[in-house]
């Protein structure tokens, strides 16, 4: 049974304990120091875990406890700039943030509904430390790693938005599932992404299973050992091409962690039974969707352990690449079906709304 860790990094830049992120024993001490009854904290963590982060809509605290709380904690990291619904029931959420200094920064996450379930993807920085040429987010500079408490109320925001506004039809009505697949790398914000993985996974926070849970990286080496090690939830890599030479130039990172460092941290990392490490691919026409791209991939994956996720490009203003055809990645796919690997071709969503795969961009700050 592996144990969950602890956290002990639950304060901002400005030291004041952030509400998405506090544990029950935290809430507990400080009601404690404030003379207020130790059970007040157990309630004020169930309107936190439903979404309610401001105190004046927790019903049954009295107004002491909500003047404590806005005094003591950070409650609401995040604010709601504007929502964008598609035509395919997905919603995207444009946050602004509320700490000093940072005031106004924004960011983007994407809540996509499913019959069966409702995924959230989730943003780890504002802009990108990384520099792939063909996403959208990698096009703004970075600025700042989010904190925990920003990370985990984008989550919650989204789940009240959900009980205030229902989805219509056959859609997915709660928060089932969280990737890390929205702006930034989140091994790069090893803190935040570690501190709220603490709170999505443990029994006071939103306690979801690991296998609820997707990491998505480009490929930084040690930070995946380490996840793997502290964590084991799913894990996704950013792959786009398995020639160093045309990986170097698609994700620059591969420059520091070439795909021979990959490929064994990828046979390193623990995965529990009927579980696989997924590759992600953009076809790119005429770039890493040809006869020798699809060979290097071939020869790169370890079938009993992966599975690729062939995903097509979306565009954005000024992109420099095309993507292929949807014959074409068909016919990529069938070809690795046909060597033994599991291959799917994952189905666009949000495009209209610049939700899809790669176009998430917050490009202006707000007041």
């Amino acid at each position: 049974m592996r144990r969950m860790p602890t956290s002990t990094l639950t304060t901002n830049s400005n030291d004041k304990p952030q509400l998405p992120v506090i544990s029950l024993a935290a809430l507990q001490s400080l009601m404690k120091d404030r003379g207020q009854p130790a059970f007040r904290a157990k309630q004020v963590i169930d309107w936190r875990n439903k979404g309610v982060l401001n105190p004046d809509e927790m019903k049954n605290i009295p107004n002491e406890l909500r003047l404590i709380l806005n005094e003591e904690l950070l409650c609401q990291p995040l604010r709601l700039v504007r929502r964008e619904c598609s035509s395919d029931g997905t919603r995207k959420y444009v946050f602004a943030l509320n700490r000093p200094r940072m005031a106004g920064k924004m960011v983007e996450s994407v809540l996509i509904p499913e019959e069966s379930r409702g995924t959230v993807c989730i943003s780890s920085q504002v802009g990108c430390v990384l520099d792939c040429p063909f996403c959208h987010t990698g096009t703004q500079a970075f600025e700042a790693n989010l904190t925990a408490g920003e990370i985990i109320a984008q989550v919650l925001m989204i789940k009240a938005d959900l009980r205030n506004e229902p989805l219509t039809g056959e859609l997915h009505n709660e928060v089932t599932h969280i990737v890390y697949m929205g702006m930034g790398e989140p091994l790069a914000n090893e803190a935040g992404l570690h501190e709220s993985l603490i709170m999505l996974l443990s029994d006071d926070g939103l306690k979801l299973s690991r296998r609820r849970i997707t990491v998505s990286t480009s490929g930084l080496v040690p930070q995946i050992n380490r996840l793997g090690e502290t964590f084991n939830v799913n894990l996704a890599i950013s792959l786009h091409s398995a020639i160093d030479t045309l990986r170097d130039v698609l994700v620059p990172i591969n420059k520091k962690h070439p795909l021979k460092q990959l490929r064994d941290c990828l046979n390193r990392y623990s995965l529990g039974k009927q579980r696989h490490i997924t590759l992600e691919y953009v076809l790119l026409k005429e770039t890493n969707d040809r006869e020798e791209d699809l060979q290097a991939l071939i020869d790169f994956v370890n079938p009993e352990r992966e599975r690729v996720n062939l995903i097509q490009f979306n565009t954005y203003p000024g992109s420099p690449y095309e993507g292929s055809s949807k014959e074409h990645m068909s016919k990529f796919a069938q070809r690795l079906i046909s060597k033994g690997i599991r291959a799917t071709v994952r189905r666009s969503r949000g495009q209209d709304i610049m939700a899809a795969c790669g176009q998430l961009k917050a490009e202006t700050s707000v007041e």
